[in-house]
């Protein structure tokens, strides 16, 4: 994802938290084609069904087709919509811990809006969506003259509000909580994302020639695109020189793998133009971005892997993170660039530390199926022997058998980050002692009787069960038939 970001958002209101996370996992996982029929159905009649989180789900279903590079469907026009086109390459679904540069949570659009459409200060900027709504019912052909109207008029009421928010505290504190609600933290960053869209105001006409000249997703940057954006970024910089690196942001969110836009980094960082004064400094601002990103999703696997270690999504997002560090070290290996290099590497480190963190929480996991307690001197085993009294734990199984995946591409994922050893511990423990404990298990199969046997046969299913992840086929068959065999005899 581009923030994979990948944690789950918070459940709508009278959704159940894990109804949602389940939800959102499936529609996550959904093929782009099949995501864009649901969304067309959503758009055209979800928001009339008041038992659909329609706005939710659309958040999800929109984040999966831009992760898979589709093409929207058309969406029917509204002045709401003509106005936040032009900043969507700064859009992001989800949106974890403070507001960042260049990065507009979706979630602030709608209360941003209200705000607009009525706030005393944004009259002129209502009347002039008014009058944009009613060319597009009458089907107008021209509505330039009154988006540019709409846009000056926003732009003059979000700065007379900005204004009154920064001379007075309790009027800020107005403002944010009408932005995010009861959520302080939220209609903070709101707030922000309102004065990062009123200084993107002007910007406009260039952030809607950045779309039209690298249609999404641009796969890589030839000489002449590259030219292109630097003619683009020229111009943004004779009109508005404080902003006009947010047209290279803009070019650079086009791409399909984000990466990739070091090379406009590149190209401009090295241009000797003495009428681009600022251009090294505002490129800088492409390796910054991207270094966010990337440190984000390092800290994110860090957090969750010490507070929520759940490794259900993990290998999608430790994945994400490898390819996003790969691509980067590369671009940059090829520039001389080892500042950048080792930067990246410390975010790695960060991620390989995180894999061990989860790679460690999946082995307790599967020991926590493997109970055992003192052998005594009657077992034919000695020290400990598997506890086949212990009722089975169904949730308990269940995490086993996701640990047991998890590890199973555990060392791919660590070669993947260039930490080939992260989790070679744990990975490596988890199959000697499940290896181990599946043995143990037939010596204690055919050493009981009756009730205590069956107990020792269904211990030895789940065991083998959460076990075919991590030991070969024919190790499984060859323990089941040793079971068998041990299950029959006298």
């Amino acid at each position: 994802m581009t923030e994979l970001s990948a944690a789950f958002s918070l459940a709508p209101p009278g959704v159940p938290a894990k109804k949602w996370a389940r939800l959102e996992a499936f529609l996550g996982a959904l093929p782009a084609a099949a995501a864009l029929r649901l969304f067309e159905t959503l758009e055209t009649a979800g928001r009339a069904d008041d038992a659909l989180p329609a706005a939710a789900l659309l958040g999800v279903l929109r984040t999966r087709l831009i992760d898979a590079g589709a093409a929207f469907p058309p969406r029917r026009k509204s002045a709401s919509r003509l106005f936040f086109a032009p900043f969507e390459d700064f859009f992001v679904s989800r949106r974890r811990g403070r507001k960042r540069r260049a990065r507009i949570d979706r979630a602030a659009l709608a209360p941003i809006w209200g705000v607009l459409a009525g706030d005393p200060a944004m009259k002129g900027a209502a009347a002039a969506a008014a009058d944009l709504d009613g060319a597009i019912q009458r089907g107008d052909r021209d509505l330039a003259p009154l988006e540019r109207a709409l846009f000056a008029e926003a732009g003059a009421g979000f700065s007379r509000l900005i204004a009154d928010a920064e001379a007075d505290a309790a009027f800020r504190a107005d403002l944010a909580q009408r932005l995010g609600g009861d959520d302080a933290q939220a209609g903070a960053a709101a707030l922000h994302d309102l004065a990062e869209i009123n200084h993107l105001i002007p910007l406009v006409p260039y952030l809607r020639e950045a779309q039209r000249l690298f249609p999404r997703p641009v796969s890589s940057l030839t000489e002449e695109q590259l030219f292109e954006a630097r003619r683009l970024y020229a111009d943004a910089a004779a009109a508005r020189p404080e902003s006009a690196a947010y047209a290279l942001l803009a070019v650079a969110a086009r791409m399909d793998a984000p990466w990739r836009a070091l090379r406009l980094h590149y190209h401009l960082a090295g241009a000797a133009d003495d009428d681009l004064p600022h251009a090294r400094a505002d490129a800088g601002l492409i390796v910054e971005t991207l270094l966010e990103d990337l440190e984000g999703l390092a800290r994110g696997l860090e957090r969750d892997a010490d507070d929520d270690p759940d490794t259900e999504d993990a290998p999608a997002r430790l994945s994400h993170f490898a390819e996003f560090a790969g691509g980067m070290i590369a671009e940059a290996a090829r520039a001389g660039d080892g500042a950048l290099c080792r930067r990246v590497e410390a975010s790695r480190d960060i991620a390989a530390a995180a894999l061990a963190r989860f790679s460690e929480q999946a082995l307790a996991a599967i020991r926590r199926i493997h109970p055992v307690r003192s052998a005594g001197g009657s077992t034919r085993l000695i020290a400990l022997r598997p506890d086949i009294e212990r009722p089975l734990d169904r949730l308990a199984d269940r995490a086993a058998r996701a640990a047991a995946a998890f590890l199973n591409g555990a060392n791919a994922l660590a070669e993947k980050l260039d930490r080939p050893d992260a989790a070679a511990g744990p990975v490596e423990d988890a199959v000697t002692e499940t290896r181990r404990y599946a043995g143990d298990l037939v010596a204690e199969i055919r050493a009981a009787e009756g009730p205590l046997r069956v107990a020792a046969k269904k211990r030895m299913d789940a065991t083998l069960a959460a076990a075919a992840p991590l030991l070969p086929e024919g190790e499984i068959a060859l323990l089941k038939e040793r079971a068998a065999a041990a299950a029959v005899s006298a």
